[in-house]
């Protein structure tokens, strides 16, 4: 959602917050703004702020520059008003100046209130009342910090706010309460710094204070101080927190010569799945390292996984392999309707949480609603510090590296991989692989293949850049797939939606004659997953009854496959093996084509309409 940083220090910081807030676009924004304090003059905080892209910030820097040593920046996903120069952050109230994530709920009551006593909107957001209970508190005589923490009292609902002020120009003062917030002290900038993500700041240190929430950050030049927003700061000393040491590295916030972050991304996932492996498996004992959740794995006799998007799409995965592998009883939730369908939880359910981020609010949710009936946690998760590990039993992480585009590409591979890992660990904790087919074996060989096969995919680029090319005046897609690859059709399908703009819808192939041939013309293209395993021959019936509807089909399947490539108007060649690594082989033409489909259609493919990478409100 939006991205916030500060700056204060001794440096010039105009570059530091522009340079944080394009390290934050992959969150998604539609306007944005900074507000800077003039180092060399008596002049206040001076706004620039805009609708539409960074550059347009950049332009106005151009026209008029400005710099000083303390400032707070902002990309603005609208929620409360329209994306425009107006509802743009920071916004100021008298001497002071905010910017706001999150959604006051209460807005409407606190705003009543505030025109009552003759204060006046400028703009529609509900942020800029937060700049209205400040000033008020600061006319009571208290001290800046503490009258930002009796105006956030006053609030409900997800929210972090930074806050700047006239008259104590050598201070930020932020606050933590549903919506991320990072804090750290550059050596390097000589100054202390506030953001929405660590990946703002990689450029001046990598020692990140991860806040809780409800906590308050006050920000020097030379220090930060971290305290409790429940207890008055007088006399409150600060909390003692050590910062947590990230080994994400610049590069990998770079494009490195792609064109864009999402192509660079699925070019790394032989990368993510390697080091991922190296994090979680003892190559000389070849044995997955999970013992410190074994008394966990022991107790569980039944498993609930929660994701968004993507993340539910591999928990579908999950399922497949967790109950072919464990035998245990398996159902997988939206993030988003989990809590609202009353689940049945006990101390013998175990919920494993999908995320990316760990920064996701109804994924939060959800496992708060876990946590109250006493289930074992566990999550899958890419971002070390995150409040979903902080909040869990014990975190699994991938090693994806920072994930910009908004479309995950990496990140699924690897939150498959660790389910995979899972599985092969909860069957010899349950002592189940015995009675299991060999197709549904996971070990360590078939794991690390899995480097290689996905190079090997890799290859088939230039192949579906010309596919993709063909297919752009399709008025839809149909993902089809079987069994395990049944979710991979569903993943296909949305990232086709999330960038191109194009209709698409996942299928089990088997549901078909169930509702979704009624769409199937010409005109239509039906995308189908068709490896050679037990499943193949009900595909291959599925795909004559397209065919003898006029249907375009593109099929994914065995290398030498001629029954399939007859039958099909293109058809994509992989080396499948009919075990679990199919379910990431076959993602990767799905990611490519989705790409280079958005490419021709001319879409902004890092950032697409309308989309967040975190949505970290409800």
């Amino acid at each position: 959602m939006c991205g916030i940083i500060g700056y204060v220090g001794e440096k010039p910081c105009t570059a530091f917050l522009i340079q944080g807030l394009k390290r934050l676009e992959y969150r998604g924004y539609d306007s944005a703004g900074i507000a800077v304090r003039e180092a060399k003059s008596s002049s206040l905080f001076e706004i620039l702020k805009a609708g539409g892209k960074l550059e347009n910030i950049e332009k106005l820097l151009s026209e008029t520059p400005k710099n000083g040593q303390i400032g707070i920046g902002h990309t603005r996903w609208a929620t409360h008003g329209k994306p425009n120069s107006i509802n743009a952050h920071p916004h100021r109230t008298g001497n002071t100046i905010l910017v706001h994530n999150g959604i006051i709920e209460n807005y409407e009551t606190i705003r009543q209130g505030l025109t009552a006593k003759g204060y006046t909107m400028v703009s529609e957001t509900d942020s800029e009342l937060f700049g209205h209970l400040v000033e008020e508190e600061l006319g009571k005589g208290l001290p800046f910090e503490e009258s930002v923490r009796q105006a956030f009292l006053l609030l409900e609902g997800s929210c972090t706010i930074v806050v700047v002020n006239e008259k104590w120009p050598d201070r930020f003062v932020a606050i933590r309460n549903g919506t991320p917030l990072i804090a750290a002290y550059s050596k390097k900038s000589h100054g202390s710094f506030v953001a929405s993500d660590a990946g703002a700041i990689l450029d001046h240190t990598n020692e990140i204070t991860f806040l809780e929430n409800e906590e308050m950050v006050v920000g020097f030049k030379d220090h930060f101080d971290v305290f409790d927003i429940n207890k008055t700061l007088l006399g409150q000393k600060p909390i003692d927190r050590k910062p947590v040491v990230l080994d994400w590295t610049l590069a990998s916030m770079e494009k490195e010569g792609f064109a864009h972050f999402m192509l660079k991304e699925i070019h790394e996932q032989p990368r993510a799945i390697l080091d991922t492996l190296d994090n979680l498996v003892d190559r000389e004992k070849g044995e997955i390292k999970f013992s410190q959740i074994e008394s966990m794995m022991t107790k569980t006799k039944r498993i609930q996984i929660i994701g968004c998007g993507t993340a539910w799409h591999a928990g579908l995965v999950g399922k497949y392999i967790l109950e072919s592998t464990s035998r245990i009883s398996v159902e997988v939730d939206l993030a988003s309707e989990y809590r609202y369908r009353k689940p049945i939880v006990d101390t013998e359910t175990l919920v494993v949480l999908i995320s990316q981020s760990g920064e996701t609010a109804d994924t939060l949710a959800a496992l708060r609603e876990a946590k109250k009936h006493g289930a074992m946690t566990l999550a899958i998760c890419n971002a070390r510090g995150s409040t979903l590990t902080r909040e869990v039993d014990f975190t699994l992480f991938s090693a994806a590296g920072p994930e910009i585009g908004v479309a995950s590409t990496k990140a699924f591979t690897t939150q498959v991989l660790i389910l995979m890992m899972l599985g092969q660990y909860m069957a010899s904790i349950k002592n189940k692989t015995a009675h299991v087919s060999d197709h549904s074996l996971i070990d360590i060989p078939m794991l690390s293949k899995l480097i290689h096969k996905i190079e090997d995919a890799l290859q088939i680029e230039k192949q579906i850049a010309v596919i993709a090319k063909k297919y752009l005046d399709s008025n839809g897609f149909l993902f089809i797939a079987r069994g395990k690859l049944f979710p991979i059709a569903l993943e296909g399908a949305l990232k086709m939606k999330e960038i191109s703009y194009m209709h698409a819808e996942g299928y089990p192939a088997g549901e078909l004659k169930h509702g979704p041939i009624a769409m199937v013309d010409e005109s239509m293209t039906v995308i189908v997953i068709a490896p050679r395993d037990e499943l193949y021959e009900k595909s291959i019936s599925n795909l004559q009854e397209v065919k003898a509807r006029g249907g375009r089909i593109l099929a994914i399947g065995n290398k030498g496959d001629q029954q399939l490539a007859k039958l099909s108007d293109d058809f994509i060649e992989l080396p499948f093996e009919a075990d679990w690594s199919d379910t990431l082989l076959a993602v990767i033409p799905l990611q490519l084509l989705s790409y280079y489909t958005a490419l021709y259609k001319g879409a902004d493919i890092d950032k697409p309409r309308n989309l967040a990478k975190s949505v970290t409100v409800e």
